[in-house]
This record gives structure tokens, C-alpha cells and sequence, in this order.
């Protein structure tokens, strides 16, 4: 076994050793250098990408399939104007549904025929925010919170939507007893 080397120089009674550093740590330094210097090269100037980069990249991906899906989605549904909901009145089922989900959402405000009690009328040919069937379909959907209509967008799924728009430009002239006096706009 190799002796302690003590150097010429001591402070305060300590005297210092130059001994070797030991082997495994030495081959860990140097590891670590070529390490870094294979890092730096790979991902600074080489092929390789950051975690971020992979990120940004994946959600741009994420993105692009979630619009490729959403156009597909539209392109397969039948686009709301006014004839198609027009052709939705003449469905029977529909119009159960759409009766259904009225009694069940929108009694406590239009009346049990829509007459209206704190809401609007809806059985005459006056409104307030347009009678097209897209706008009955608009209001219904967004809400109009300023006069307490609420949105139901998120508390009905698309059918019952169309269902409940549906029914109600199908109430429209059934004149029912009681009837609110008319409100808005005439539309013909």
C-alpha cells in the first residue's frame, strides 16, 4: 500500500495531503464531461428535441386532428337553417320529445301550452328576439339573460334542442285560454 504524501505547508497545525483522487471517481468526471458534450451536441445542434418542443408539437398535432374531426362531424350533420326545422315539425316523435322537454324545462315560465305566464307568449305571431325557426332555435340555446331566458345549451343535448325548437314553432296560432298579450314584433 502507497503512503499518505503530505505536503510542505501546514495551517494552524493542519497539515495537507496530496493523495490521488480515487479511480471511480475520476472515470465518473470524465463520464460526465463526454456526457455533456454528447448532450449538448444531440440536443443544441442535433436531431433532438426538448420535452417543450415535444409538447408544443404533440398539441399542434392534438389540434389539427380535433379540427380534421370537427369538420367531419359538421360535414355529417344536417346544417339547422329554417327548412330544416320546418321538415322537423312534420315528425311526430319529434314533436313528443320536444313536448316533453318543454313540460319538463320551460312550463314554469311559457305556461303548460306556452301561453306565457312570466315568459313570453309563444302560441302568437309576436317575438321579441325573432320568430324565424333559427332564431327561435338561437334563443333557446344561448339564452337571453337579461330577460331571464336561460341558456340551455349546456343542460340539453343537440336532439332535445332541436326537439324543443321544434315543438314550440309547432304551438305557434293554437291560441290556448289565458294568453299573455302580445310582446315584440310581428312576424309573419
Amino acid at each position: 500500500m502507497e503512503e499518505d504524501k503530505v505536503l510542505s505547508h501546514e495551517y494552524d497545525g493542519i497539515q495537507e495531503y496530496d493523495n490521488d483522487l480515487p479511480r471511480w471517481w475520476v472515470w465518473m468526471f470524465w463520464g460526465w464531461i463526454v456526457f455533456g458534450v454528447i448532450y449538448v451536441g444531440y440536443y443544441h445542434y442535433g436531431p433532438g428535441t426538448f420535452p417543450r418542443q415535444d409538447v408544443a408539437l404533440e398539441m399542434k398535432q392534438a389540434e389539427e386532428a380535433a379540427a380534421q374531426v370537427a369538420a367531419e362531424q359538421a360535414a355529417s350533420q344536417p346544417e339547422m337553417d329554417d327548412a330544416f326545422f320546418l321538415a322537423q315539425v312534420k315528425i311526430p316523435e319529434v314533436i313528443a320529445k320536444g313536448s316533453e322537454v318543454f313540460t319538463a324545462k320551460c312550463v314554469a315560465c311559457h305556461g303548460a301550452a306556452g301561453e306565457g305566464i312570466v315568459g313570453p307568449n309563444l302560441t302568437d305571431e309576436y317575438w321579441i328576439h325573432g320568430g324565424a325557426p333559427t332564431d327561435i332555435h338561437n334563443v333557446i340555446l344561448k339564452g337571453v339573460l337579461e330577460k331571464g331566458m336561460l341558456a340551455w345549451e349546456s343542460q340539453l343535448t343537440k336532439d332535445e334542442l332541436v326537439a324543443v325548437t321544434s315543438y314550440v314553432i309547432s304551438i305557434e296560432g293554437t291560441n290556448p285560454p289565458n294568453a299573455k298579450e302580445p310582446q315584440g314584433e310581428k312576424v309573419e
